[in-house]
This record gives C-alpha cells, sequence and structure tokens, in this order.
C-alpha cells in the first residue's frame, strides 16, 4: 500500500512505498538459509540463483540509499505496483492521474535504479543491467471513471496491469466482499476485451467468485491471479476456491500467492512452512505451470511501513474492509518479511524436493510467460 501523497513529497522521493507493505526480521531469515545450507553464509547460498528471474506480481518499494540497498538485497528482476489507491474517494480517476505523472519523474529521477515495464524487453533488459524493472497497475478499475476511452488513456500513460475490481461493487463487476455477486457487467465485458486488444494484464485477484468466473471466460487473452490465497487451506474471501483456480489455469493463468498472515492461515502466526503449504496446493491441483509469488508487501517487508499496530489499523481505515477479511495484527510472516524472501522461499521449496527447474517457474518464469503473451 503507499504511504499519503504529504509524506511522500515531504520525503522528495527518498522512501516510495506502495500498495504491498513493507521488513524487518534479517536475523530469523538468515539462520533459515544458513541452517538448510550446509553452514553457508547467506551470500554464499544466494550465488547459484544470480542467473534466476525472481518476479513479485503485486508489491511494492522504496528508493533513496535504504530503499536502494534492499533491492539489491532482494534479488528482485520485477515488480508490479499499484498507484493511485488513496485519496478521497480512494481509486479514484484524478489520483490515479496525479500518481502517474509522478511516477513518470520517478523514472527520470532513478534511471539508474528502475527500468519502466512497458514490453517483456525491459523486464530482460533490467536483468541485463542489474537493475529493477517496475511494472505499474491499478487495483481496481474505478479508475477508469465509467469510460472506455480511459482504458487507452491509461495504456498511454503506462499502465499495464488492471485488476477488476477491489472488494466491492464497481462497474465492472462484484468484489470479493460485495454482498451480492451478479457477475461481469456489459462494461466489464468491453472493459475486458479492450484491455485484451491494448495488452494489459487482467488481474482477478479481489473479485468476487462469479466475477471472477466470467472474466475467465470473457477474456480472449490468459488472465491472471497477481496476490491471493487458497481459500481451500484458510477460508477467507481473499482466496480463491479450487473451481476458480482450476479455470484460471485451464486458460493458461497463474497465480501469485500472497505472503500476508491472516490470509496463509487462522493462526495468530502464520509460518514460511504455511505459505508453501498455499504454492504446494495449487500445484497439487494444476500443476507447476500455474503458480508463482505475489506478496503483496514492499520490498522491505511490512514492518517498515507500518512498525506498530495503531499505524497498521490506522492506514487501512480509509478502505473499510469488512469483517469476513480477518484483518489482523500481524500482516506478516516472521521469516519472509525481508527484502531476501524471494531467496528464502526459493530455498524452503528446494527442501521441499522441488527440482530447480520448477522452482525457477515458481520463483518467475511462469509469470514471464504470461507477460511475453500480454505485453509482448
Amino acid at each position: 500500500m503507499s504511504i499519503s501523497r504529504r509524506n511522500f513529497v515531504k520525503s522528495a522521493f527518498a522512501s516510495i512505498l506502495t500498495f504491498g507493505l513493507p521488513g524487518g526480521n534479517v536475523r530469523s531469515a538468515m539462520a533459515s538459509i544458513k541452517n538448510g545450507n550446509n553452514g553457508q553464509t547467506p551470500r554464499e547460498a544466494y550465488a547459484k540463483y544470480k542467473d534466476w528471474i525472481f518476479i513479485d506480481a503485486l508489491g511494492g518499494l522504496r528508493l533513496g540509499k535504504e530503499g536502494e540497498d534492499e533491492i539489491k538485497r532482494s534479488g528482485l528482476t520485477m515488480i508490479e505496483t499499484t498507484l493511485g489507491a488513496q485519496g478521497d474517494p480512494t481509486f479514484g480517476y484524478e489520483q490515479a492521474v496525479k500518481d502517474l505523472a509522478m511516477y513518470h519523474g520517478i523514472f527520470d529521477r532513478f534511471e539508474e535504479v528502475l527500468i519502466r515495464v512497458r514490453t517483456t524487453r525491459d523486464i530482460l533488459e533490467a536483468k541485463k543491467t542489474g537493475k529493477i524493472a517496475l511494472m505499474l497497475g491499478f487495483q481496481n478499475a474505478t479508475h477508469l471513471a465509467r469510460d472506455i476511452k480511459n482504458v487507452d488513456f491509461f495504456y498511454n500513460l503506462g499502465i499495464r496491469q488492471i485488476q477488476l475490481t477491489y472488494n466491492s461493487l464497481n462497474a465492472l463487476g462484484a468484489g470479493c466482499t460485495e454482498r451480492k455477486d451478479s457477475g461481469l457487467s456489459d462494461f466489464g465485458v468491453k472493459v475486458v476485451h479492450r484491455m485484451n486488444e491494448l495488452g494489459i494484464l487482467v488481474d482477478l485477484s479481489h473479485c468476487g467468485v462469479k466475477t471472477t468466473l466470467d472474466a475467465i471466460e470473457v477474456s480472449k487473452k490468459t488472465p491472471i491471479f497477481s496476490h491471493t490465497v487458497c481459500r481451500a487451506l484458510c477460508d477467507n474471501p481473499r482466496g480463491k476456491w479450487d473451481d476458480q483456480i482450476k479455470k484460471l489455469a485451464a486458460k493458461g493463468g497463474v497465480m501469485g500467492v500472497a505472503t500476508v498472515n491472516f490470509f496463509i492461515s487462522k493462526k495468530p502466526r502464520s509460518t514460511l512452512d504455511d505459505y508453501i503449504n498455499h504454492i504446494e496446493h495449487v500445484i497439487k491441483l494444476v500443476g507447476i505451470d500455474h503458480v508463482g509469488i505475489g506478496s503483496d508487501s514492499s520490498i522491505g517487508g511490512w514492518r517498515i511501513s507500518f512498525p506498530t499496530e495503531k499505524a497498521f489499523f490506522d492506514f487501512h481505515d480509509q478502505f473499510h474492509f469488512k469483517p469476513g477479511v480477518d484483518l489482523r495484527w500481524p500482516p506478516f510472516i516472521e521469516e519472509i518479511d525481508v527484502p531476501e524472501k524471494m531467496y528464502i522461499i526459493a530455498e524452503r521449496l528446494t527442501q521441499r524436493g522441488y527440482s530447480t527447474p520448477d522452482i525457477k517457474k515458481i520463483m518467475g518464469e511462469n509469470f514471464m510467460r504470461v507477460y511475453k503473451e500480454i505485453l509482448g
């Protein structure tokens, strides 16, 4: 999620925290790596990943000295990040335009660090040059202001991923906590088709069950769930039931698994193994080609943005989450609330017995396949 514009401007581009939340306990994470690698240091253990493509399908970052250090430590090749979420109202057209203008300046200011994603060539260029590729997207189609022409408008300004709904009803369809879900509207169908034509990723992470299934059927191109979990393992409306995951996979889609404590289990504190269980559930259900990582966290981890429980709830009040979402403290999973989360996940998958080619798919190649189809 984003810090306020006031605080952003005050920091003069020194720190950017986007709609995936940010991290902390490096010591425990490093211990988990060292214990599983015959006494190797983290640097030694991570060296084998230097040529891998790591993709976080929904994340956030900050810039400035500390943020750039987090990027280097993360090993990430690309993240997608959310624009236009805050404001009054939230997810408004004007805020989206303001944020896009801001990010055009950010790309110019931090050209030694960032590459803007328009096509997959930009992601490969980031890997080649040691930069990080940043894809811009929306987590709600309310930014379109019920005008189909705005799909083209925002595409031309750099948007490459749009989530059709957030948690509530909009002009396209129903979100996952809306009281009734009648599916995709006529306008929603038009938007999906125009996104297909232009090359914008159709993201269904927060959509209601029927809206999700309708959009998968209607889309002429492969859709995605950028950041969600398996509802069969944790019954939370932000998750996806098995039939939704199967329909997504049948269309070639990929599901990014979110690193959010209260989406992963009903326990007070979910663990890394609880998280890996969601990845394995997708693999057993539909195969290795349809799962990836969509952390819903910034590169640094949640605790950089929200060091206290009060800060966390004060920020999230503006989004009016219903009780069923089970919004609670802490939002983070201890072992992976650090910049090195991708390495740690890959290491645990190795310990679970997955082959290197399969882990490469999970950590980035599966999403790259879809990006090549949609973005070119």
